[in-house]
């Protein structure tokens, strides 16, 4: 059952289609089939698997049902639809009902909570599952553990999703699965960013690190993973090229080739100048650069790459003691420490 399960799977993960699926091609062509897939689930029993289940005047779109009593609630949304907004709305009717365990997809991530759990909505989300990203083996597996009949009947279920939400795999995973998301956004000509290393941890892995748990990975291991192999490691200050030395059209700017140009422009202004100034300085130093469309393309929050990068670079520039924290500078602007200013 187990194999006929990663066909599928293998098959959504191969299908360019699936990325397009509206709401009710996604229920018809990935919902239903993978809980017929997964042993148990009669999909042509309405009494267990329940379509459009009322919930005080509103629905959920499937109810997971056994001896008359609500299991599972799973509630579907188009392929590519962002999960975020709607997960109040599940998690509310999950409380309301007494559901322990619930499910909100777009047909290729899978959310899993613990509804029924104290705190805020998002700290009940315990588990991702992305079909796209991660192993197929790994996601068939996870969906067995926490989907099937079996499970799910015996309890089994609910107990290896409490042992995942208290922890105790979750940093086994995560201690594993951390540096091979680094390696692999240290690998791709992109941003090494927290934000993009804890959406890939996740993507990796169904775990999404804490902000603080990013960091101390980051600060175990910066020297090793800041340098390139070929590179030296050198315990001395940054010095600064005046002039810094001009990057070529074709070259992709790191943060570290950054920091130098962002201090020169601070520099020119006495050490203090307003954050949108001086990524506005950076942008015509580089203009020929910026302009290509890999630097134009949005990340994080909608800003286009050049200026998360720059961003970032100014982080990298205070983590090594040389721009002020926003404390001590005042929000919006940037300013050099004594060391940035030497």
């Amino acid at each position: 059952m187990l194999e006929r399960l990663i066909e599928f799977l293998e098959s959504i993960k191969t299908n360019p289609r699936a990325p397009l699926f509206d709401e009710a091609a996604t229920k018809q062509a990935i919902i239903l089939p993978l809980l017929h897939d997964m042993p148990g689930w009669n999909t042509y029993n309405i009494d267990e698997v329940t379509p459009e289940f009322s919930v005080e005047n509103r629905r959920v779109d499937y109810s997971l049902r056994l001896n008359n009593t609500n299991e599972v609630f799973l509630e579907v949304k188009k392929a590519g639809e962002d999960l975020e907004r709607h997960q109040e709305q599940l998690l509310d009717y999950s409380f309301r009902q007494g559901v322990e365990l619930a499910v909100l997809t777009n047909g290729l991530t899978f959310w899993f909570y613990l509804p029924t759990k104290k705190g805020d909505w998002k700290g009940r989300k315990f588990y991702t599952i992305d079909i796209i990203q991660q192993e197929i083996h790994d996601v068939a597996q996870k969906f067995m553990d926490l989907l099937s009949r079996a499970n799910v009947q015996t309890g089994k279920a609910l107990q290896i999703a409490e042992s995942i939400y208290k922890g105790k795999l979750k940093k086994k995973v995560l201690e594993e699965t951390l540096p091979e998301a680094w390696n692999r956004l240290i690998s791709e000509p992109d941003s090494l960013l927290l934000d993009l290393l804890s959406g890939t941890t996740e993507k990796l892995c169904g775990f999404k690190p804490e902000i603080n748990e990013v960091t101390r990975f980051l600060d175990r291991h910066e020297a090793q993973f800041l340098l390139s192999p070929e590179e030296e490691v050198v315990q001395t200050p940054i010095k600064i090229v005046t002039p810094p030395p001009p990057i070529h059209k074709g070259k992709k700017i790191s943060q570290d080739d950054l920091i130098p140009h962002i201090i020169q422009v601070l520099k020119k202004h006495g050490g203090r100048a307003r954050k949108d100034y001086v990524e506005q300085e950076i942008l015509k130093m580089f203009q020929n650069v910026f302009k290509e469309p890999w630097y134009q393309e949005t990340v994080s929050n909608g800003v286009p790459r050049w200026q998360h990068n720059v961003a970032w670079a100014k982080e990298r520039a205070k983590r090594k003691g040389l721009i002020k924290r926003p404390d001590d500078s005042g929000r919006g602007y940037w300013e050099l420490t004594e060391n940035g200013k030497k």
